[in-house]
């Protein structure tokens, strides 16, 4: 890996052409409305003082880099969706870029190049894009770090090892989940010293890993995490804690499935499953691309291959001992070395079919033109997923409230229920009403002089958890409309009351 090439002015105007062609994406359709964490995030931190944002860490949606920066472009361009999501946007860019850098180490320039292509084009990297939290903030100093780290194996210094601590402290400044890959650092690195103490090679694999480097940065990773935690330590501990104790409250047996590994897995079909009947083809075919990619990776560079191997089980274990829910979004940081292994495993699957196809003894198909079609077919599959995601916003609040505004006769009231009620009433309407249990609503609709309207987000998991509301609605409304989107439950379902006060039964007559 030491011996990268010179990059060729004609690789630097493709990667140009790739990242202007990435801002453009990740540009369109920014300022759409903002979903539930969104909403939570601007209202509960980014609007906090930056001194009394430093201080607070009541919920793990408080992603304190991200919410520092989502500060600064809020302030430059006024509180808007694309405002706050700037800073993803950003780290966006960045990330493909960082990708391109460690492809280009392994698999060399031509196959770097479709690496920063398909995360250009990738449905998960665009959506994580526009999505005002910390997760390509986290792809970004993940993959810094690990390029840092293969960096400071080989030629150890003093600035690639601080450059190490300093991008370590920023992820997890961002988000805890970062502790879980780095702990899959410590795993590889450890598992290297072992074999080299195995080994007994003394003279030279096993002095450059015992070096100052590693435990430098390390070290200063650690400190420099603790100085920008000291403030919030405790509320820290409290807030995983009373995240682990979740499946216990009200409601815990719905959230107490995302803690299965198997939910995680699940919802990352379902991310693809506009593809329809393809879509199993397309996980068999990746499964199968991806396995032969892994296995040459390794051949090329073990090091980085472990870690990215390493990271997923191990994440799922800890995740699941310490009683916080599987979210896929926590294995979005593994989503370049995906597409590197994809990349490569195209390769590796064209020199093993091009053999097999042969007429008088030649190929019918020459391993080159078989791998131009393997990514020309990535390329398509990537567009085709991508599209959906501009047909809808994450959460449509705006187009549920808007239908509520235009079709309200005087009279009437509209009530959103549980998480809808927070976005609702903190953000995009304060004029409409908060109901949490079906006795709520009851009552709201018996002393309504008009009809009642209800709004109901993430209903298959709000509904799961209020059995009371669910019943009233059944019993009580029809259903008006619904507003699809992008996010997993994210559909907003709208209702209303079937009889206005006093006329009860005229439905039925």
């Amino acid at each position: 890996m030491s011996g990268e090439q010179q990059t060729t002015r004609r690789e630097w105007g493709a990667l140009a052409l790739i990242l202007v062609l990435a801002l453009a994406l990740r540009l369109f359709k920014a300022n759409a409305s903002l979903w539930y964490d969104e909403i939570f995030t601007v209202v509960n931190f980014v609007r906090l003082p930056t001194l009394e944002l430093i201080g607070t860490f009541d919920s793990l949606n408080n992603h304190m880099l991200y919410s520092l920066l989502a500060q600064i472009t809020v302030s430059l361009f006024g509180e808007s969706a694309a405002a706050l999501r700037l800073p993803a946007i950003l780290f966006g860019l960045g990330s493909i870029f960082i990708q391109w850098r460690i492809a280009r180490r392994v698999t060399g320039p031509t196959n770097a190049l479709i690496v920063a292509l398909l995360l250009t084009l990738s449905y998960h990297h665009v959506w994580f894009s526009q999505n005002a939290r910390g997760y390509t903030g986290l792809l970004f100093f993940t993959s810094a770090a690990t390029l840092l780290f293969l960096k400071g194996l080989e030629k150890p210094n003093w600035k690639t090892w601080a450059g190490y601590g300093l991008t370590v402290a920023a992820a997890m400044y961002t988000h805890m989940s970062a502790g879980f890959f780095f702990v899959a650092h410590g795993v590889v690195y450890a598992a290297m010293l072992g074999y080299g103490l195995v080994k007994k090679q003394t003279e030279t694999r096993l002095p450059g890993l015992l070096n100052w480097g590693p435990i430098f940065g390390i070290g200063l990773s650690v400190l420099v995490t603790l100085a920008l935690y000291a403030p919030i330590i405790s509320q820290a501990f409290s807030t995983i804690h009373e995240v682990s104790q979740a499946s216990a409250a009200p409601g815990g047996a719905a959230l107490a499935e995302w803690r299965n590994p198997v939910r995680a897995v699940k919802e990352i079909g379902q991310s693809i499953s506009s593809a329809g009947p393809l879509v199993p083809l397309i996980l068999l075919g990746a499964v199968l691309v991806l396995a032969a990619g892994i296995a040459a990776l390794y051949k090329r560079a073990p090091v980085l291959t472990a870690i990215y191997v390493v990271h997923v089980p191990l994440a799922m274990l800890l995740l699941y001992i310490v009683g916080v829910r599987i979210w896929p979004r926590y294995f979005f940081v593994d989503i370049g070395f995906i597409f590197m292994a994809l990349v490569e495993g195209v390769f590796v699957w064209s020199k093993i079919i091009a053999p097999r196809f042969q007429f008088r003894g030649q190929p019918i198909f020459e391993a080159d033109w078989i791998s131009r079609m393997g990514v020309a077919a990535m390329v398509v599959v990537s567009i085709g997923l991508l599209v959906p995601n501009y047909l809808h916003p994450k959460q449509d609040f705006i187009g549920a409230r808007d239908f509520m505004h235009d079709y309200t006769k005087p009279g009437d009231s509209v009530a959103a229920v549980g998480l809808a009620g927070y976005a609702y009433s903190h953000y995009y309407a304060p004029d409409f009403k908060v109901v949490e249990t079906g006795a709520e609503l009851a009552k709201l609709r018996e002393t309504t002089k008009g009809h009642t309207w209800v709004i109901v987000a993430f209903p298959n998991q709000t509904l799961a958890a209020r059995p009371d509301v669910k019943a009233e609605i059944g019993k009580n409304y029809t259903d008006m409309d619904s507003f699809p989107g992008t996010l997993g439950d994210g559909t907003i379902w709208t209702f209303i009351s079937k009889d206005r006060p006093g006329q009860k039964g005229a439905a039925a007559q």
